[in-house]
Parts: structure tokens; sequence; C-alpha cells
């Protein structure tokens, strides 16, 4: 400890980092002295009091009163400095924000997993700030992290949410610059257990250093397997694997259609058709898909329910495995606030992940016995967060509803051998998850974007029409936000894919497919080529037919590539041009690919990149 004027400063050191903690200013301050940078944070809730400071070897304990006793510790380890957040498990709990590392100055670069991931001008003003949940795809981040870099993408922190399932984080403005705050969150009410940050220091590596050390957390915590371990236990992933994930409507639902995919060159794809919308494909279709040489699969939703008066349930008579239809389920089946509300959202009430087990089986053996699936892509439960269940029957915290999505997509791996899909990414499912639809999407600038505004060149279309519905199948124009950053090759960076290329299988939202803004069907290409990510398609015969060259152009573009590198690590990744217009990704089988978004030509490293175009080697 040492003391300036009246205030008292403790601190913490070793080769790496000099940790320091005002009391007078109630602020933490790590300097990194490798490279004589500081990072200091805001000051501590002021709703809490600091009743002791301590320093015992390489840790720092505060001990704090307020809304309820807590007790911060920070240890000190090489370049991090990993904070434990501990009080007695009943205290009450709702949301505590802890404090934000500043930005230095405005020449810094914010981290967000939200989607594939963004580098976000820490002076930007555009793009939605808020609290969001961890895992949630209208905002939350797909992984535990966040972090920031400087203006040269080489130094920077990141933060671990190293307990993940009651945190979230809050997007804000400190002294007009973004940061983002750890926000810890009630356990049914209580603070219940010790919650965990880790801040880890780079005094050089930029965004993929912080990706690596994120990876090297995230694969032991929820237990990730590469693709080639999974391909193991699920053989028929071999042919998802390099393909375009493609969904069937109306008339496009008949092996005749999947064989006009195979005789235009289509040589690999996976086939997905979601049972609430007609016409049904006929039987066989699985079979037949097979035949040719393309993997199967069906939507599936264990996620929504309506009450029984619900006008939409008699469709299921036209539709016999309608996914959101239980009749008699319903006060037994969804998910319960504390007051005994259910969750609800546009397309119906929450379903308890504990509660549906026996529903899945029942409907999953129907279906299976028509449509053998190699593969169920599950909607929603990547993508909708996590929630507490205070139903009586089925009681879950928010770690076990995680704990119950997990183990009812194992049943469905290990009773009837499908790989699965989901939607989002969110990593605590990255185990079950071979291939994730959404993640190339920003969801932040999605989701209550201009896409919203009928009568407009931006709309996205409806669910007006059940065969065909219009958000599946209409065109439509990107909006200035949309390429500001959906599609803005300067601030896009592949964070998920240097964490989890090797593991998921990634493509744009099935509303947002590589085909549905037209003028903008080339850079989505180029994108997938650079991330070694899939791309969708959401099509019908009249689609198809309108635009079969350049479905054959798109597929030509990615697949073979995608073929060759679906498999690796992604090991790098780099702007090769300031503006991002060329950039460079490196895979662990030692191939490279050099994109150029741009509109000349140009030579990197000896190889000549066209315009739009990018080349391999």
């Amino acid at each position: 400890m040492s003391t300036t004027g009246t205030e008292a400063i403790y601190t913490l050191s070793n080769t790496f980092l000099a940790v320091s903690f005002a009391v007078r200013e109630r602020r933490l301050s790590v300097h990194d002295q490798r490279i004589d940078k500081c990072w200091t944070q805001e000051p501590l809730d002021p709703r809490f009091y600091i009743e002791l400071v301590q320093v015992e070897e390489s840790s720092l304990f505060l001990t704090l009163s307020g809304p309820f006793p807590l007790r911060l510790t920070y240890r000190l380890e090489g370049a991090e400095l990993i904070l434990a957040c501990a009080a007695d498990p009943d205290a009450p709990l709702d949301a505590v924000t802890l404090p934000a590392f500043q930005p230095p100055d405005k020449e810094h670069w914010q981290l967000q997993t939200d989607g594939e991931g963004l580098l976000l001008k820490v002076d930007d003003t555009g793009y939605p700030s808020g609290e969001f949940p961890l895992y949630f795809c209208g905002g939350g981040p797909a992984m535990a992290w966040g972090g920031l870099v400087d203006g040269s993408l080489d130094s920077g922190y990141m933060a671990i949410f190293e307990t993940p399932f009651d945190m979230a984080v809050g997007y804000h403005r400190s002294e007009g610059l973004l940061a983002f705050s750890p926000v810890l969150l009630g356990s049914m009410g209580k603070l219940g257990y010790e919650r965990r940050i880790r801040y880890v220091f780079f005094d050089h590596g930029g965004y993929v250093a912080q990706c690596k050390r994120y990876r090297a957390f995230a694969w032991a915590r929820f237990n990730v397997e590469t693709l080639r371990e999974k391909q193991k236990r699920f053989p028929a992933l071999a042919n998802m694997l390099g393909a375009v994930h493609v969904y069937v409507w109306d008339k496009a639902r008949t092996p005749a259609f999947a064989m006009q995919l195979k005789a235009a060159g289509i040589g690999k794809a996976l086939i997905l058709w979601d049972p609430n919308h007609v016409p049904y494909p006929p039987e066989g279709y699985d079979t037949a898909l097979k035949e040719i040489g393309y993997a199967t699969g069906g939507y599936e939703l264990f996620t929504d329910i309506h009450p029984d008066d619900y006008p939409g349930n008699a469709m299921v008579h036209s539709a016999p495995l309608k996914r959101n239809v239980y009749p008699g389920g319903f006060d037994r089946l969804t998910a319960r606030r504390k007051d005994g509300t259910t969750y609800s959202n546009e397309f119906g009430n929450y379903i308890c992940p504990a509660a549906i087990r026996p529903e899945m089986i029942r409907r999953v053996e129907k279906e299976l016995a028509v449509y053998p699936h190699e593969t169920y892509f599950l909607d929603v439960y990547q993508a909708n967060g996590l929630y507490e269940c205070h139903h009586p029957e089925h009681p879950l915290t928010r770690e076990g509803y995680a704990e119950n999505i997990l183990a009812n997509c194992s049943l469905l791996e290990d009773r009837y051998g499908l790989y699965l899909g989901g939607e989002f990414g969110s990593d605590f499912a990255a185990a079950k998850g071979c291939y994730v639809h959404g993640m190339m999407t920003l969801q932040r600038t999605w989701f209550n974007s201009e896409a919203d505004r009928p009568g407009t060149i931006w709309y996205k279309g409806d669910w007006g029409s059940n065969p065909r519905p219009s958000i599946m199948l209409g065109a439509r124009t990107a909006s200035d936000t949309y390429h500001r950053y959906s599609l803005n090759e300067g601030t896009r960076v592949p964070l998920y894919e240097l964490v989890y290329h090797d593991a998921v299988v990634t493509s744009w939202r099935w509303e947002d497919g590589n085909h549905h803004c037209p003028e903008i069907w080339w850079k989505k290409d180029l994108f997938n080529v650079l991330y070694g990510s899939a791309p969708l398609w959401s099509i019908d015969q009249e689609r198809w037919d309108s635009f079969q060259a350049n479905f054959v152009e798109s597929f030509n573009r990615i697949c073979p590539w995608l073929e060759q590198v679906c498999r690796d690590e992604m090991t790098d990744h780099r702007f090769v041009t300031a503006d991002g217009t060329v950039q460079e990704s490196l895979f662990s089988s030692g191939k490279r690919v050099i994109v150029n978004f741009g509109e000349e030509p140009v030579q990197v490293d000896g190889h000549h990149v066209g315009r739009r175009d990018f080349v391999t080697c």
C-alpha cells in the first residue's frame, strides 16, 4: 500500500502488470508495464461503501457494504487479473453493474461478439447500445467475452465471463467513448454463487490473440469437439460439410426439385424444410435426397406454445407436424416468472426445456417414421437467451435452463443419431451444434431496423402466406445501416470463426440469406469465402428459376473452397489494407485466402486478386 496526500492507494504488481486501487476515487487501474499503457476503470457503484481494503501476496480484497455485503477479490496471475465476486448466497440480488475499463482515447476499437464479430470505433454513435444478456440474439454476445484493441489492432484487453449464465453486458458511453460493463444478474433473486471475470491484458496480438485466449477457455469450459470428432459420431455429417444450406418452400419440396439442383451443378446441399408450413414433401422424401447425395433435415422448434384457444392451432389439421401446438399442455409446459406469468414474444409463449422432453419424444418418433432426417435445425434454443423458470413442477435457474437445453440436444443425438444445427451460435451449446444459422448477420442492426418497415424497399417481408412467406422468398434492398455495419468490410471481423471455425459451420440468417438483397449477393459470398462459412438460400421453384445462374455461380465460388477448409481451425485473419478492402484468412491446414472487396484489382504477395474476387493458396 502507498499513500498520496490523504488518499490510500493499494497496489499489486508483477513483471507484466501493476494494479492499483485508489480508495478516494473508488477506481481500479491496471498499468501494463510491458508497453507503458494504463487502463482505468469507472468508479465503483455508488450504492456500495468501502469497508475494508486488504492486500495479501498477489490478491487485493475489497469488502463492501450497501444493498448487501459484497466481497471483491482481484488475483494477479501473469498478464491476467481474475475478479471473484462473493457474498452470502442468500443475499438478495436483481442486478449489479461492475465498473468498465474506459478506453484510453478515441483511437481504440471495441470488440463485440454480436454474431460473427464487429470492430466498433469507440467514438461510434450509431450502433445500438444498452444492456444485453449473454446469448440473446437480439443484441447480446454469442460468446462470453468482450474486449478493446488500440488503433493499430495490437494492444488491448478482454474480459472473459467465466460464470456466464447469470451475466449480462452493458454497452454504454463513458466520458463520450464506448465502454462495456459486466453485469451480475441474480439467480432466483439471490447472488447464489461466486461470479468470476477474467481480465486479460495484451501488449500485442490484437483481436486474434484475444480470440485464441478465449478459445483456450471456452473449449475446456463447454467441452467442445472438432467437426472431425463430431463426424466420427455422425458419419452423415460429411454430406453437410462443404455444402450450401437450402430451405425449400412450396413446389420446391420434391425430389424432382432436388434433382434440378443436382443437374445444375449444386454438388453438395443440406436440404431443410419447416413443417409449420404446407405443403409437406411426399413420403420417402428424405430417402430420395440421400440417394441424390444431399444431406437431409428438418426445422424443429421446442420453445413456443400458444394457449389452447389460439386460432392458429387449428392449422394442425393441414400441418400435422406443426411445431407449437400441444393440446392441453399450456399450463404444464410453460416457463414461469416469479409472479407466475409466462415469458412470451410475437411467436408465442416460452416452453420450459425441462418440461418438454416427453412431447419431444412423441413428435420426433412420429416424424422420423415418415421423414428419416439426418439432422434437425433447432430454432431459438441458442438465440432466445436463458431464463429462470419458477413453475412449481419444473423450476430452473438460468444455468439449469441451459443444462436442460443441452440435455434435450443430447436426447436427439444419442437416441436418434441426429446431428444438430441451431439459430445464432451461443457458445454454451457449441458442443451440441454442428452448424448455426444467423451468425453472419449482425443481429443488433437486423432486428428493429429499417427491414421492419412495410412499404419500403428495405422491408424484409412477412409470414402472411403460409406456403410462400415473403420474408423467406422475397427480395429487398439493403439499407444504409445494413451497409454501414453488417456489410462493412472495414469493421467486420471473424471473431467467432477464430474461436470455433473447426467446431461449428456458420451462415447468414434464413431471412437474410446470400440472395435476399441481390445487389450485394456478391459481397455476402465474399464474406463466406473469407470466413470459410456456408452460403444459405431460402427458395421455391420460382426463385430458383429466376436466379438459377446466380445460385450456381454462388455455389461454385464458395463451396469448393469451403469443402477444403471447413474442418480447419482459422488460425489468423488480417486486414491487408487499412480500410479492410483487402483481407486474408489463414487455416490450420496451411490454406490461405485473400479477398478483394474493392473495385480495382490488387497485387498481394505476388498474387493477382481481381475486383470483387479472391484467390486461394
